[in-house]
């Protein structure tokens, strides 16, 4: 997740900032490689559970009364499930790269920030889905977020309206109904062909320090006004009063505890011309940086047992952003003594 690109811009300059002598930035590309063939492991198996529901759909003429006494329909689905759910959180580990770096800022829009047309705002995807059936979807919003809301009913017009125990437990849980097979085939494609698109931009970028700066600085803000702001509005706090329909799958928690992984990756490639210039100060960003780390992971282990009221919520997120706060004042710092401008 990123502020808007506009005000990235207007504070960053990305893009427009003169080259500084590359500090040795290739940790920050096998980091981020390894991370999307995770990725892309997941998006392909869910496309391919995808299509092979659709197959079960078709051959019941997408009867799906029919479609739920088929017991090849439960295995299909859990498989899309099981995709998604691997594909998800892997992008979330690269997603501070991926939102931060101007050539690869368009996929976080596409992937897991861009909003519907039916939305609005400065990050409406600019994609369409055209489905098998003849029907097309303008601008549904961001394809983790679309396939989500088909795999678990939150969206009413990604859903067939019939009930079904997905995982087979014997009772009817969230999420417990048939997928349109239509969207979900469609949603499941475009989610896998946006990835390699993504892999292939990301192979041919070439990581440097303003890229790295740009994105620290861009990203690490958003500890409060993205992450908990969302977590907030969710089951994992409101529990049955949440009217989300994204980011209820897996907590926000658990997205936050991915990309400050994927800040820290960053940092890497930039501490030791940091620590040549300040050894101070690299270790008070190395140090924030680590221990905001614990911080999200503390909330993501108790959630496993516990749900923090929204008084809680609140308390909770103002110290994270303190502490955002302060290690991104320390990384523009030492943006500065490599004579990297973020401002």
């Amino acid at each position: 997740m990123r502020l808007p690109l506009s005000r990235l811009t207007l504070l960053l300059g990305l893009g427009l900032l003169p080259s500084a002598a590359a500090a040795d930035l290739s940790g920050v590309k096998t980091y981020l490689g390894g991370k999307l063939d995770t990725q892309l492991a997941g998006t392909r198996a869910l496309s391919a559970a995808a299509d092979g529901y659709y197959a079960l759909a078709k051959s019941a003429n997408f009867d799906y009364k029919v479609l739920a006494k088929n017991p090849q329909t439960r295995t299909a689905l859990q498989a899309a499930r099981a995709g998604w759910s691997k594909a998800s959180p892997a992008y979330e580990d690269i997603e501070g790269i991926v939102a931060g770096v101007e050539a690869l800022s368009a996929f976080d829009v596409i992937l897991d920030a861009g909003t519907s047309a039916a939305d609005g705002g400065e990050d409406v995807v600019p994609f369409d889905l055209k489905l098998p059936n003849g029907k097309t979807l303008a601008k549904p919003g961001n394809l983790f977020g679309v396939n989500e809301g088909t795999l678990w009913g939150t969206v009413g017009a990604y859903s067939s309206g019939v009930a079904f125990d997905v995982n087979g437990n014997g009772k009817m849980d969230f999420g417990d109904q048939l997928p349109d097979a239509n969207v979900l085939k469609t949603a499941a494609a475009e989610l896998n062909r946006q990835s390699l698109e993504l892999q292939k931009a990301a192979n041919a970028w070439k990581p440097s320090r303003e890229d790295v700066f740009g994105a620290l600085v861009g990203n690490v803000p958003t500890v409060g006004p993205v992450f908990f702001e969302d977590w907030k509005s969710s089951p994992f706090v409101i529990g049955s009063k949440s009217v989300r329909k994204d980011f209820v799958v897996i907590s926000r928690m658990s997205d936050l505890s991915g990309n400050v992984s994927s800040w820290r990756a960053m940092y890497r490639g930039l501490s030791p011309d940091v620590k040549a210039k300040n050894a101070a100060l690299d270790t008070q960003i190395q140090s924030g940086l680590n221990e905001l780390a614990l911080y999200v992971g503390k909330l993501v282990g108790r959630e496993q047992s516990r749900r923090y009221t929204p008084e809680q919520a609140e308390q909770l997120q103002r110290e994270a952003q303190n502490r955002a706060t302060v290690i991104t004042g320390r990384i523009t710092q030492a943006a500065a003594l490599l004579g990297v401008e973020v401002e």
